[in-house]
């Protein structure tokens, strides 16, 4: 894999020593704040060696923590559809084991989801911005837990209002705990200032909870993120079902790991409960 090592000892060593080096005011967060549900993460899916440390502040908040099924809803770099692409498979393998994919919650999704939804497995071949998360899920969460992984096409906001209509349906009288995990890194490929400007522009968007917004943003080219459409199906679900927090936990770009500041991508790391 060329996002991270792919050995099992590696990569659980590199993860961990991104965790540990996540600060104990962030990774204690909930647990200081009496949160007892975090609906969701927003988590970028570069190379570990670029964005790892951004995620594992994400992750770090799941600690200690059981969740039966993780959505994780990522863009599409490789394939080009409308709508959102689940996977046929049974489960996701990475080096440190096997995820079972929960099929109840993805044949709802098929049920609800009127050909917004459905089967796309040639688009989850080679994408990365799913299967980047799901180490840190493995060590992070206490319990072996199941996903639905979804990729979304088209990115614009009537796709974002029916992502958000038919997992809500999907998700009304479900018994088993969720986390979403938005997937998505911010602005390409500009230099470090520009980045920070940018990106501060969406951080503070995403802190205002405000989709429609982010959207239209995204659309004018203010800001850059390649899951905006993922970001905004996380913020308005979780208004919708009464998650109305979110902090954003920390915001890097590949500059300060790599020193190369000519040239950046910028990472988000936040949490909704």
């Amino acid at each position: 894999n060329i996002f991270y090592p792919g050995d099992k000892i590696n990569l659980k060593r590199m993860i961990n020593s991104y965790l540990s080096n996540v600060p104990s005011d962030v990774a204690d967060f909930p647990k200081k704040n009496n949160i007892e549900q975090i609906f969701g993460l927003i988590s970028p899916h570069a190379g570990y060696v670029y964005s790892g440390q951004v995620a594992a502040f994400a992750y770090s908040v799941l600690k200690q923590r059981s969740v039966d099924t993780v959505i994780i809803i990522g863009p599409s770099h490789y394939t080009y559809f409308q709508g959102f692409a689940l996977s046929k498979a049974d489960s996701f393998e990475t080096p440190i084991g096997n995820i079972p994919v929960d099929s109840k919650l993805t044949e709802a999704l098929l049920e609800h989801g009127k050909g917004w939804f459905d089967y796309l497995d040639t688009s989850h071949e080679k994408e990365h911005s799913l299967e980047v998360q799901l180490p840190f899920l493995q060590e992070t969460l206490l319990n072996n837990f199941h996903i639905v992984p979804i990729l979304m096409g088209e990115q614009g906001w009537n796709q974002v209002l029916e992502g958000v209509n038919i997992l809500e349906k999907a998700l009304q009288g479900y018994d088993r705990s969720t986390l979403i995990v938005a997937s998505s890194d911010l602005s390409h490929y500009h230099n470090d200032e520009q980045a920070r400007t940018m990106d501060g522009e969406l951080l503070d968007i995403v802190a205002e909870m405000q989709g429609e917004k982010l959207m239209s943003a995204l659309k004018q080219g203010s800001v850059e993120a390649c899951g905006g459409g993922p970001i905004a199906v996380m913020l308005e679900l979780a208004k919708r079902m009464g998650y109305e927090n979110i902090k954003n936990l920390v915001y890097k770009n590949s500059g300060d790991t790599s020193g190369e500041k000519e040239k950046v991508v910028g990472y988000l790391g936040a949490m909704v409960w």
